[in-house]
């Protein structure tokens, strides 16, 4: 696994004042996402996103892995949770929390996968 960070995102439950917040700090640009109620976030590096009704306050932040299968078997050996795999046109991701409660995601590229 090599854990490089792949992409984020900022949870919103008003898309317009994120819109405006980061894309005043940064001069990052938002557009559509692949469904409702997501959108992109064009500018940083990695790439990041933004759920429009999410109520969480952290960012979440995906980590890079080889078999997201084995590697949401790890989380769960160390004490940790980990919800089953989601596949998407991309890959696929898994949101986990670390066994002190930190959230955090893991993510397999489409070409990576079996």
């Amino acid at each position: 696994m090599s854990g490089q960070v792949t992409y984020f995102e900022l949870p919103s439950t008003d898309i317009e004042a994120t819109q405006r917040f980061w894309g005043s700090l940064f001069g990052w640009t938002f557009y559509e996402g692949n469904f409702p109620g997501y959108s992109m976030i064009q500018g940083p590096e990695p790439m990041g996103g933004s759920p429009h009704d999410d109520s969480s306050r952290h960012p979440r932040i995906f980590f890079a892995v080889d078999d997201i299968t084995a590697a949401v078997a790890r989380v769960r050996e160390l004490g940790g949770t980990a919800e089953d795999p989601v596949s998407i046109p991309s890959g696929a991701y898994a949101h986990c929390t670390d066994d002190q409660g930190v959230q955090f995601s893991l993510s397999q590229q489409a070409g990576d996968q079996d």
